[in-house]
């Protein structure tokens, strides 16, 4: 959080603010003052004109504070604004930093919501509490000055009350914290199980386990409400604490100074204007009061944001990039490695070389390592031990950007984003044009789909996609990869949700490519990896085969035999 420095990004705009809130503060004083001499004057009966400039102050700086509160708000406002840029700027590039690898042990909604939630409350603190600090440190320490000239005993007495009060309500806010600062703990729990059930409804609906969700999200809202009442109580009883001692100041004023008066030790003007001038110092102290469910709003929302941005990515950029390697050969060099958090190797002992514009399959039952295979080679992850290499490049010495530039990617789980059809394929190449956009669509097999649509390659792809089936957006994924161009071709299950016809339409693409871009397929389908040139088997993370499709089906008691065999016995090619 230190790198952040939200408070130099808006320090310029929160010095505004609490010129602004001093600027009201001296108005209000003006105005007690204003009144407590002309009713000093009226009281002593004087003539009328002898009141009317202090009345005529007193209107006058009601009029200017007015003003000088509008234009506070104002500057609030643009503290808010420049913090939440500021703020959202730095986790968004944050979240892109860490990659898929995201944060470990944090769900998407807890993220969401210390990205949005998190953010609303720390403006707060930025925009209202922390100048409201200032104007009450500045502000009543000049009017004690002031008091002090006109009655020293009255603002000694003022500045033990002014001192006590935020004493005594530091003293319950330590008490009272530990109880109250699971409440953003407990709404980005919430909002994370609500994200999931929003996401999964009609797996939820298929299964009958609604009712049961439903009754897990109640708990959590019960967990969240028992949680913010709390909170609530404690600054309630936070605010009739530092109520009572602002009103007690006033009255021990009051007691001490109308003894005086009696007496003769004081003048009853110079009682009027510590009477009126008492309330102007406890006045910066009440907006501290109101402003202080800012600061503590934010003191849980900062643990997940700290969190959040002291998390360090898989990857790192190198320090001095390497030029981009000309050629794009693929090496796996006796590679080792295991996701975030788990002790099973997901690969151990890996190395292939696949060849530039060679075609190579990979294969193996779920969990054998084809996935992780291209995660190392777009450099989600980096390997515990061996290189992976491009071009004969150690991917760790090149840019990111470089790398990636060089590769075009189609996921087992394609996402589309909110937005038309060519928005969501220009996401491979901004400045693609339409004729590109519908080659690629074509050699994809969904050009003519789109065409069908009402308002063709402008059509809004719906939330996720929902407009296309599974094979539709897996098509549009690899329609994408394809405007990209790139030399290297991945592809994680291409044909997993596509009919025969469509399958078939794809695998023609990928035999044209061949030779003419390196092609690095994962797949389950046994009969879309014919047409490779090579197919490697892999088994927990090892190679145990590889060799020509055709080679290795005519192999007795193969790994690869065993494949096809299963499948057959399954009903599939």
């Amino acid at each position: 959080m230190d790198g952040l420095q939200p408070a130099r990004a808006v320090r310029g705009r929160m010095a505004q603010c609490v010129a602004w809130g001093l600027a009201v503060q001296a108005l209000h004083v003006a105005q007690g003052a204003g009144l407590a001499l002309a009713l000093a004057a009226l009281l002593r009966q004087a003539p009328f004109a002898q009141a009317l400039p202090w009345l005529l102050l007193a209107l006058l700086s009601a009029a200017l504070r007015a003003a000088c509160v509008w234009a506070g708000e104002r500057a609030a406002d643009g503290v808010a604004q420049r913090f939440k840029a500021h703020l959202r700027g730095a986790i968004l590039a944050q979240i892109a930093r860490l990659g898929p690898a995201g944060v470990p042990g944090q769900r998407t909604g807890a993220l969401q919501q210390a990205a949005v939630g998190g953010v609303e409350a720390l403006e707060s603190y930025y925009s209202r509490y922390l100048p409201a600090v200032w104007i009450a440190l500045l502000g009543v320490g000049a009017l004690l000055a002031l008091l002090a000239c006109v009655d020293p005993a009255t603002a000694a007495l003022l500045a033990v009350f002014a001192l006590g009060q935020p004493l005594v309500e530091l003293l319950w806010l330590r008490r009272q914290m530990p109880a109250t600062s699971g409440v953003f703990a407990a709404m980005g729990a919430f909002g994370a199980a609500l994200l999931d059930a929003l996401q999964g409804l009609a797996t939820l609906k298929a299964f009958g386990a609604s009712g049961r969700w439903r009754d897990g999200l109640a708990r959590q809202a019960a967990t969240l409400r028992t949680a913010s009442m709390a909170a609530l109580r404690a600054t309630l009883a936070r605010t009739g604490l530092a109520t009572l001692i602002g009103l007690g100041g006033m009255a021990a004023v009051l007691a001490m100074n109308a003894g005086r008066v009696a007496g003769g030790q004081l003048a009853p003007q110079a009682l009027l204007l510590a009477l009126f001038l008492a309330r102007e110092v406890f006045r910066p102290l009440d907006r501290l009061e109101k402003a202080f469910h800012a600061a503590w709003t934010a003191g849980g929302a900062w643990a997940p944001i700290r969190a959040l941005m002291a998390a360090g990515p898989a990857v790192r950029e190198p320090l001095a990039p390497q030029p981009a390697p000309e050629g794009f050969a693929i090496a796996f060099e006796r590679v080792g490695f295991r996701y975030p958090g788990s002790a099973a190797w997901a690969l151990r002992d890996f190395s292939l070389a696949v060849r530039q514009g060679e075609f190579v399959a990979l294969v193996g039952a779920s969990g054998a390592g084809k996935s992780s295979v291209a995660a190392l080679l777009l450099r989600f992850f980096d390997p515990e031990a061996g290189t992976v290499r491009i071009g004969g490049a150690d991917l760790r010495t090149l840019a990111l950007d470089a790398l990636r530039a060089r590769i075009a990617w189609v996921p087992q789980d394609c996402t589309l984003f909110a937005g038309s059809v060519a928005g969501n394929l220009r996401l491979a190449k901004p400045d693609a044009s339409m004729d590109a956009l519908r080659a690629a669509a074509r050699a994809a097999g969904i050009d003519a789909h789109i065409q069908r649509l009402p308002q063709g390659y402008d059509t809004p792809v719906g939330e996720g996609g929902s407009r296309f089936s599974g094979g539709q957006r897996q098509r549009l994924a690899l329609a994408r990869a394809l405007l990209r161009q790139a030399p290297v071709l991945v592809l994680d299950e291409p044909t997993a949700h596509l009919d025969p016809a469509a399958q078939a339409h794809v695998l023609r693409t990928l035999r044209q490519l061949a030779g003419r871009c390196t092609v690095l397929m994962a797949a389950h389908r046994l009969e879309t990896v014919r047409g490779a040139d090579r197919v490697v088997v892999l088994e927990h993370g090892r190679i145990v085969e590889q060799g020509r499709p055709a080679d290795l089906a005519a192999r007795p008691g193969g790994a690869y035999a065993r494949l096809l065999a299963a499948q057959a016995k399954e009903g599939r090619p």
